[in-house]
């Protein structure tokens, strides 16, 4: 008679949910992901599409601090924020400042690293197992500047990609023509990051990987997680959900990004967690015209440009607010007027703009372990803006955790992201 098999819930359908379903699916378990809406449908929806192993050089860097005088003044097109906001979070903010040293930037970078590395060539045989291989490019990314000043900025972020083997081409203006010829001639240099990939359409990665899951015996439920209660008596985990219905499981990861901080409160954690808000609105591509190859990270104007299924994507940097909100579209309008005016895309479709709140921790790693005080529950949140860049990684991490394997990251990374560096 077979024995029975250890069933898991995963709290959270994010990209980062969904690959820790499949991965643990894949390791023998019964699993069950459990979100309030479709997978991929909240913070994963809005992403860029990168697949980077090259988004390493965390915000609160040493240059941060030396550009913080300018960042008040709110102006800055790639960071807006609340006053109100901010104020009310200020020991979360300095302590996201006091890691702006040289030492926790490269730290933090070679963990990132890592993660992203492994994740990357994990992608790439989940999409081909997953028959999806027409949504995988291979033309890299490319942070443009529109002047000397910003590239010699982005100096110190490249002598940290030189430092870990990140393979990197610089292009003058005349170059950044030839290779993407799409574009306005208003940039200077270009910085090529060879090896990473992109993907045309978020969405529907997550489906596929969501096909995947469920073509295996995995079980979705769109629900609203209620309550989370660790049955001590049997070593297992109880969730309630917002229909009175209950699932019962032997062990549980919570993987709900932004949200994450709250169910984990609900046992006594305190994790300071916090959140950058994000938006994207799409544009109709120029049919007379080349079209992007690739995503481009606009350095001074603060967005991020890329060919989409749905059209031409504009994504914008980071809003500091109320995770809930309403959007102040400001950054977005003034992001797809300033596209508009410099390189002709056409009107938006007929798409609404799009928001979303990327969690982030003051050392900017994710948070990927074994809770301290509970048995049988695992924490896998905090991934900021990279979390598709870092989603199968973590999957693969949080597995050999679930399993009391060898985890495929050196314990100096497993150190760095481990949910005990906080006192919670």
């Amino acid at each position: 008679m077979a024995a029975k098999k250890e069933t898991l819930a995963v709290l959270g359908g994010g990209i980062v949910g969904v690959c820790t379903a499949l991965e643990a699916q894949k390791a023998g378990l019964q699993v069950i992901l459990i979100d309030r809406r479709r997978p991929g449908r909240e913070t994963s929806f809005g992403n860029a599409g990168v697949i980077s192993e090259s988004s390493v050089f965390v915000l609160n860097n040493p240059g941060l601090l030396k550009s913080l005088p300018l960042l008040l003044m709110n102006q800055n097109p790639g960071l807006r924020y609340n006053l109100w906001f901010v104020a009310k979070n200020v020991g979360w903010f300095l302590r996201f400042l006091s890691n702006c040293t040289s030492k926790k930037t490269n730290d933090a970078a070679a963990a990132l690293y890592a993660l992203q590395d492994l994740s990357l060539a994990r992608h790439k045989e989940l999409i081909k197992e997953a028959g999806v291989e027409e949504l995988l490019r291979y033309q890299g990314w490319m942070k443009v500047f529109r002047n000397a000043k910003s590239f010699q900025e982005f100096r110190q972020e490249m002598e940290v990609m030189t430092t870990l083997g990140i393979k990197h081409t610089v292009y003058t203006k005349d170059q950044i023509r030839q290779i993407e010829p799409g574009l306005a001639p208003i940039y200077e240099k270009a910085v090529l990051l060879d090896d990473t990939c992109s993907v045309s359409d978020p969405a529907a990665l997550t489906d596929a990987y969501v096909k995947l899951f469920v073509a295996a015996g995995g079980k979705v439920l769109e629900k609203e997680i209620t309550g989370l209660n660790n049955l001590r008596n049997d070593a297992s985990w109880s969730i309630s959900l917002k229909s009175e219905d209950k699932i019962i499981a032997d062990k549980v990861v919570l993987t709900a990004g932004p949200w994450s901080g709250e169910i984990a409160a609900w046992l006594g954690y305190k994790i300071p967690l916090m959140w950058e808000r994000g938006y994207h609105h799409h544009l109709q591509p120029q049919e007379d015209k080349p079209q992007l190859k690739r995503a481009v990270h606009d350095i001074d104007g603060g967005f991020v440009m890329t060919n989409m299924s749905a059209g031409v994507r504009i994504t914008t940097g980071v809003e500091l607010a109320e995770r809930d909100a309403k959007p102040n579209y400001r950054q977005l309008n003034d992001a797809v007027a300033d596209v508009q005016h410099n390189h002709g895309f056409g009107a938006a479709t007929a798409d609404a703009p799009w928001m979303g709140r990327r969690p982030v921790l003051p050392d900017s790693l994710p948070m990927l372990g074994a809770a301290p005080r509970h048995e049988g529950l695992f924490f896998n949140f905090g991934h900021q803006h990279v979390g598709l860049s870092m989603a199968t990684g973590s999957g693969m991490v949080l597995t050999a955790l679930l399993q009391d394997q060898p985890s495929p990251l050196a314990n100096p990374v497993m150190r760095a992201i481990a949910p005990t560096r906080f006192r919670i």
